[in-house]
This record gives structure tokens, sequence and C-alpha cells, in this order.
């Protein structure tokens, strides 16, 4: 008597979670990639220049959007980089309904001058440095870095213009 038995080779489905894994992944990686590559803010090779007396704030205009600008970004701070021969203390504020060129009287051209972080920045917002020193100094700012929210985009870009401002001493 005899008995057969049936010799057949099962086939795992490696291949199948194989490619299921490797397109997880290439999801993963785009969801990962979108959200952090927002478009770049615009920006300027040109600086402004200010200068106010000893002690005296000045307030300088560094990034005000063109009016085609069609995000609303949501602020999770403004980063500012100074390099100065005295000590300055430069502070980033977000000017709301208005614009700001060069002034000491900031409330003449903005409906509020408020801390820029958790803000919302549109067409019609500005960011401003406030500008002041105990001491004769001369101050070089380079542009603002921007962190913020953009829909899904999250980043922290450069934007708008460097200052150089001279605090002059009486």
């Amino acid at each position: 008597m005899s008995t057969s038995t049936d010799l057949q080779v099962r086939r795992r489905p490696r291949a199948g979670i194989i490619l299921r894994v490797g397109l997880g992944l290439v999801v993963v990686a785009f969801v990962v990639w979108f959200t952090t590559s927002p478009a770049a803010l615009p920006t300027s090779q040109s600086e402004v220049s200010a200068s106010t007396p000893v002690s005296i704030p000045v307030y300088v205009g560094v990034f005000t959007p063109a009016a085609d600008f069609d995000r609303r970004l949501h602020l999770s701070g403004v980063k500012v980089h100074t390099t100065a021969n005295t000590p300055v203390t430069v502070t980033p504020l977000l000017c709301v309904g208005g614009t700001v060129g060069v002034t000491t009287e900031p409330e003449r051209f903005c409906r509020g001058l408020v801390d820029p972080e958790g803000r919302t920045f549109g067409e019609g917002d500005a960011i401003v440095l406030e500008v002041s020193s105990p001491l004769a100094a001369i101050a070089v700012i380079d542009r603002v870095r921007l962190g913020f929210r953009d829909g899904l985009q999250r980043g922290t870009l450069e934007a708008g213009s460097g200052a150089i401002v001279r605090v002059l001493g009486r």
C-alpha cells in the first residue's frame, strides 16, 4: 500500500507586504516633505536705514508684504539677529492693519502694535523692529526669520529686508 504525500510549496505573500510597506514609506516621506516645505517668503536685497537719539526707540518696518500676498501666516515667533558695537535692544513687533517705514511714533501708522507670537499675519500687516540703546551705537540687523504655519505647512524662513540703525549720542 502506498501513501502519497502532496509536496506543494506554499508561497508567503512577502512581495505584497514589501510593496505595501514601501508605498507607506513613500507616502509618509511625501507628507513630511510637504508639511515642512512652505514656499519662500518675499525678501529684498535693500536695507532700511534709520537713526535715533540715545534712549529714544525707533521703529523700523522690515517686512510688509505686497498687495498680492495671498497667504495667511500663523506666527509662532520672529527671530532677529543683530550685530552692534554696543548693547542694543531689538524687539520684533507686529503692526496690525498698517505699515511703518521708519518712525518714533508707530501708533500713527498701525491699528495695533503687538507681540507677533501666536498672531495671524497677512496682507495689510507688517513686521516692525523696535530698536533702542542707552549708548551711541551702530546696529546691523539681518533679515528677520518668521516661524509660522501656513495651512498644513510649517517653517521658519527669512522675510523682508535688513536694517542699519544708528543710535546717536547727545
